[in-house]
């Protein structure tokens, strides 16, 4: 992986801007604020004058899949934590009719109704 002094070495007038190349400059932005605007401010000096909008349409659409995937996620996550707390009072509801029912017969015995 080039590192953000090669990625910003590398643009030149020539280049293609592809979705990679985004994703680099979006990869680095995360860990290093301020960096895209640093990357899109060497394209434009380099004649890529629509680097910012193709940046962020980019950044849009990714975000956008980004979100919808972790909403699948929290979606699952709760159902799943839904079903374990639901699981978890059965399981509690099962244990308090078990212990009632061993103190009934218990107190059955003892009073000789058995």
């Amino acid at each position: 992986m080039a590192s953000k002094e090669e990625l910003l070495s590398s643009i030149n007038p020539d280049m293609r801007l592809t979705k990679d190349f985004f994703k680099k400059v979006y990869g680095y932005e995360l860990s290093y604020p301020g960096f895209a605007e640093q990357a899109l401010s060497v394209l434009e000096a380099a004649g890529c004058s629509c680097a910012g909008k193709y940046y962020r349409d980019w950044v849009s659409a990714y975000e956008k899949e980004h979100n919808a995937v972790l909403k699948c996620v929290a979606e699952w996550y709760w159902k799943n934590e839904e079903g374990q707390r639901r699981k978890r009072g059965d399981e509690v509801r099962r244990q308090k009719e078990q212990i009632k029912s061993q103190k009934w017969t218990e107190l059955s015995r003892i009073l000789g109704f058995r």
